[in-house]
């Protein structure tokens, strides 16, 4: 299992663009095959900062991912809403059970 973490600022005036553009992104590849799941978050700290969470089954499906019309488009849509740089870091998990329970 992969799961991807990433962070990004955005600019204050790109939110209308981003909002829209993360929920279609997610919506779209938690219905691609190996998704397990995909989400956006906003920082209840700072409104400006986006967080992401994706799990994948496999390699293969992660690559197919970044393959996708839909993510091209998306990379596309966040270059003019970033300030700075996006953070992704990218952890190998061997097993995953409830935390409680």
């Amino acid at each position: 299992m992969i799961v991807i973490s990433g962070r990004a600022r955005l600019l204050e005036s790109g939110l209308e663009r981003a909002l829209p553009a993360a929920s279609a992104m997610a919506a779209t590849s938690r219905a691609e095959s190996g998704c397990v799941d995909y989400r956006f978050a906003m920082d209840v700290d700072d409104p400006l900062v986006a967080h992401l969470f994706e799990v994948w089954e496999s390699e293969e499906s992660l690559v197919a991912h970044f393959g996708t019309p839909h993510f091209a488009a998306f990379a596309e849509t966040l270059i003019g809403v970033v300030d700075g740089d996006a953070e992704f870091t990218r952890y190998e998990v061997s097993s995953a059970a409830p935390l409680f329970g």
